[in-house]
């Protein structure tokens, strides 16, 4: 569409002045009321019309009059039939002030009622109870609610003037894992009780769906619960609520949906945006708040949050919860503690809940986890193709990582990855030599897609100069140095790339993730800077987070990394790693038997079907099942 055709859509969505008549006759969905304290309309527009008292309040801060959004999901608040009910609001939307407005408007029609505020950390429910307390002291028409002398007034609660004396305070603010006692509530509000730090992984959303269930035990009898959220997650608590629990949800979206995302709606997309979609179908894809979010300004957000991450904030759409777009699980991957030097010789997979890392904070799906290998071998055995691969970045929202891995019998072995924001700094530079040296890496390779080989050029002096500080304390034969390589990226779809490397190790279960790995990449998640987005850097969330379609995640350099590391065991990964072990298991016996016995040793299976010497022997069964006999100089064993 050109320009003026979009300025035309837009100026064809009617601004509404919610204190003329011509609300009256906005196409909702006229939904009866639940009354829970019996009060009629008594004439009063601000008693009667919570979208005037909404505007009221508005003009008195100064703000502009609601727009004919807001007043849709203050129409909602009022005249919903249902008493469990989540409100879906995109950010910026001002779903939290509205909500702190009805909550004083419930006040201001019934002074005896007791309203609980929940947020996912106390100090937003205290914010939103200070803010209902200096409305309350500001306006006028809300003055005579002011606290009295002898009633409880703070941060965290306070009565309102003509309340009468109860053990309960009128509103009252608490974190959502706290524990509720003495108190009962005609409305309870959860305001964005899901956030990104206590909703990042399966326990702590199995935590806080306990926690929500502690609403239902305060509830008074005709009470209300409202939850306001945007979802953090695919398995976003509020699908919980909706599909298991019994809550009617409404979604006010920032653009107005393709035919796709309505289907995917259904009967959760708010009727106001379903009737303006339906009446003019050019709406499509633009903003739903034309005069506060241009598209211009959801363009540039999209561009920052990714598309995954706009369409959860912002188009509240969690359909990505379909698990067949995610091809890795971290269940498809061994995770056990590892040494820096040696492994075990074979492990196989398993997923009971007796080998599930309970300890373990997995940044996946419900369903998904991290688990210990079903058996591990005796046998242990140096990691060969000691290797690291570097994903470099400049400075800004990437990082550059460093991916260190071995292998053992064509399984591969992940043992360290790390990640630095400050691109080609020396302190980057220094501390990726030393990682380098501590692991004794033989090989580095970069991949550079611009700079013509600079990373490695600076790199190559800082690992030579940790290596001389280090072989000098060790004899010849230990001395170390690495190889370091740069390449040029493959000009293919990048996430299609990483998935055709990743996806036959995941399928099979041969890729073994050291638990230090697992442990520092949620504790550097936790460090990082701002709760919106940090997961994003973790490489269980790219992993499990990552499809086929390009630019689904705003950060991929660890899972980039990870794949890289993979790329370079390509030659050795295509053998059978149980036979591997087999034969080396065989071999060790071989070379410990010829030490003691000579080099003349035969070997020879117990149903003699195997025969050969030291050189040439093939052995195909289990060692343990089999008796050797040793022929030299006479003796046999």
């Amino acid at each position: 569409m050109t320009k003026e055709e979009v300025q035309e859509v837009v100026s064809s969505v009617p601004l509404i002045d919610p204190l003329k008549d011509e609300v009256s006759r906005m196409p909702m969905v006229q939904e009866a009321a639940i009354n829970l304290t019996e009060i009629k309309p008594n004439g009063d527009p601000l008693h009667d019309d919570f979208r005037a008292f909404l505007t009221m309040l508005w003009r008195h801060l100064g703000l502009p009059d609601p727009t004919p959004l807001q007043l849709d999901i203050a129409y909602s608040l009022q005249h919903s039939k249902h008493d469990r009910e989540i409100i879906m609001g995109f950010r910026g939307v001002a779903k939290s002030w509205i909500t702190a407005a009805f909550a004083l408007w419930t006040l201001y029609r019934n002074p005896q009622a007791k309203i609980l505020v929940a947020s996912g950390s106390v100090r937003r429910s205290i914010a939103f109870v200070n803010f209902c307390l200096v409305l309350i002291g500001e306006v006028e028409e809300l003055k005579h609610l002011m606290p009295q002398v002898g009633q409880r007034m703070s941060g965290q609660q306070f009565d309102v003037g003509p309340a009468r004396p109860d053990q309960t305070p009128s509103v009252f603010a608490v974190g959502i894992t706290a524990q509720i006692v003495g108190f009962r509530g005609d409305l309870i509000i959860g305001d964005d009780v899901e956030t990104n730090t206590n909703s990042m992984t399966p326990t702590m959303r199995a935590k806080l769906k306990d926690s929500v269930r502690e609403f239902d035990a305060i509830l008074k009898p005709f009470g209300r619960i409202v939850f306001l959220g945007t979802p953090q997650t695919e398995s976003s608590i509020y699908n919980e609520l909706y599909k298991n629990r019994g809550f009617h949800m409404r979604i006010w979206p920032a653009r107005y949906p393709t035919p796709e995302q309505f289907r995917s709606y259904g009967e959760k997309l708010a009727p106001y945006i379903a009737y303006r979609i339906k009446k003019n179908p050019r709406l499509k894809g633009l903003s739903t708040e034309p005069t506060r979010f241009s598209d211009e300004d959801l363009a540039k957000r999209e561009l920052s949050w990714g598309r995954a991450g706009f369409a959860f904030q912002f188009m509240l759409d969690t359909s990505l919860v379909d698990v067949n777009k995610y091809p890795l699980r971290l269940r498809d991957m061994v995770t056990m503690g590892l040494d820096h030097k040696r492994g075990p010789d074979y492990v196989t997979w398993g997923s009971g809940d007796h080998l599930a890392h309970k300890e373990l904070n997995a940044i996946a799906m419900d369903g998904d986890g991290l688990f210990s290998p079903g058996a591990v071998s005796d046998n242990v055995s140096e990691y060969s193709l000691m290797s690291g691969f570097i994903d470099p970045s400049g400075k800004g929202v990437d990082e550059a990582t460093l991916t260190i891995g071995g292998v053992i019998n064509s399984t591969p072995y992940v043992l360290k990855q790390k990640g630095w924001l400050d691109g080609y700094s020396d302190d980057t530079l220094k501390d990726m030599a030393r990682l380098i040296v501590l692991w004794r890496v033989k090989r580095v390779m970069i991949e550079e897609d611009f700079g013509q080989g600079m990373f490695a050029q600076l790199l190559r002096p800082h690992v030579q100069k940790a290596w001389d500080k280090v072989n000098k304390l060790l004899p010849a034969r230990e001395r170390g140095t690495t190889e370091i390589l740069s390449e040029r990226a493959p000009k293919v779809q990048k996430e299609i790339r990483i998935i055709e490397i990743l996806e036959p190790l995941f399928a099979s279960h041969r890729l073994v993730m050291n638990k230090e790995v697992i442990e520092e990449d949620y504790q550097q998640v936790m460090k990082r800077d701002g709760q919106d987005q940090r997961e994003n850097y973790s490489l269980m969330y790219q992993i499990t987070r990552l499809t086929r379609e390009r630019d689904c995640l705003t950060n991929d350099d660890r899972v980039e990394g990870l794949a890289g590391l993979m790329k370079m065991f390509t030659e050795v990964l295509g053998l059978d790693p149980k036979e591997q072990a087999d034969e080396r298991e065989v071999e060790d016996v071989f070379k410990d038997l010829r030490e003691r016995y000579g080099p003349g040793v035969e070997v020879i299976h117990e149903e003699e079907k195997y025969k050969g010497t030291v050189s040439n022997v093939k052995y195909r069964g289990n060692l343990r099942s089999a008796s050797a006999r040793l022929r030299n100089k006479g003796k046999r064993t």
